[in-house]
């Protein structure tokens, strides 16, 4: 699926005013096509054009972590990849769990892949290069996963230098890319450990449960440790998931959440049984449903996360 944008659209995410648009066409700069109206389109490369010239291209690895399951890892990777996407981003999405849901979600099957996450982290002649594949999805691209993965954590005890192979890997193709998302496993593994240290940022996917707040304890001191001995500082963000705002209970956890991680939480993701469909339909419900408040809160998030803050709820 192509991905193109109007003018007023590019204006809007580089945050300049339309006539800058045309002017940089004009001089040659941005090399818009013509739809069927003749309508002016431009590419995402267009777009990451003129974030350059504006000195704006925000680059991030962002490991998506939890070790607490069913928490909404992979569908926040899912989302949020697509949703970076639509802000004209060029994403790849790196499935590192064994389950290979975020895989299945792209509807693609895991065992058509001769290479995946699997064979980059403990073969060391498999490249990032032969790993990626593209996604039905212009500027997003995925590492797929297989169930071998979960034999991996044990033969990468045994390997040298195993909490960076993962970023060694990965470094000669880091250019190309705005953003990297990890899909993580649920526990605190040397596979998540190498997408940690692989990292810029951290989202940290939470019910509104008190077990959940607690569950992010263990996930702090690996932050820390990250720190202390490996010089490696991560940003950390919370993001609010499965908010009912109807029930009394979860808005004062969330009001919690606020208090206990103030600057460090991003827009609540609202219930939304949109984000349960979209998968089966192997597409992101931030392009299958975009009226949906879930998508929504999924466009905002991309936002916050590019650097532009904008409010929690329409």
């Amino acid at each position: 699926m192509k991905s193109t944008f109007s003018p007023n659209r590019v204006a809007e995410i580089v945050g300049v005013p339309r006539e800058q648009v045309l002017r940089w066409e004009n001089e040659g700069a941005l090399k818009p096509t013509r739809d069927d109206r003749n309508q002016r389109r431009f590419t995402p490369e267009d777009v990451r054009r003129a974030l350059e010239l504006t000195g704006q291209r925000v680059r991030k690895r962002i490991s998506v972590v939890n070790q607490k399951g069913g928490v909404g890892k992979t569908t926040t990777a899912f989302n949020l990849s697509a949703a970076l996407v639509l802000e004209g981003r060029r994403v790849l999405v790196i499935d590192l769990d064994a389950q290979a849901s975020l895989t299945v979600s792209f509807g693609l099957t895991p065992e058509n892949f001769p290479r995946t996450s699997h064979d980059l982290l403990v073969n060391d002649e498999t490249t990032a290069e032969e790993v990626i594949v593209r996604t039905a999805y212009d500027g997003l691209d995925l590492v797929p996963s297989d169930i071998r993965l979960a034999s991996a954590d044990v033969m990468l005890r045994e390997m040298i230098m195993r909490e960076r192979i993962l970023l060694t890997k990965l470094e000669p193709i880091l250019e190309r890319y705005d953003f990297v998302l990890f899909d993580c496993p649920p526990n605190l593994s040397t596979i998540t450990i190498n997408a940690l240290v692989a990292s810029t940022d951290a989202v940290v996917p939470m019910e509104t449960q008190y077990y959940s707040i607690r569950a992010v304890d263990d996930l702090s001191r690996t932050f820390h440790v990250l720190s202390s001995r490996m010089r490696h500082d991560l940003e950390v963000w919370m993001l609010p998931v499965k908010i009912d705002r109807r029930i009394k209970a979860s808005m004062e956890c969330l009001a919690k959440m606020e208090e206990s991680f103030s600057g460090r939480l991003l827009t609540a993701v609202r219930t939304d049984a949109n984000l349960m469909k979209a998968p089966l339909a192997h597409e992101p419900a931030v392009m299958a449903f975009p009226a949906a408040r879930g998508a929504k809160d999924y466009r905002r998030i991309a936002r916050e996360l590019l650097g532009t803050r904008v409010r929690a709820y329409e």
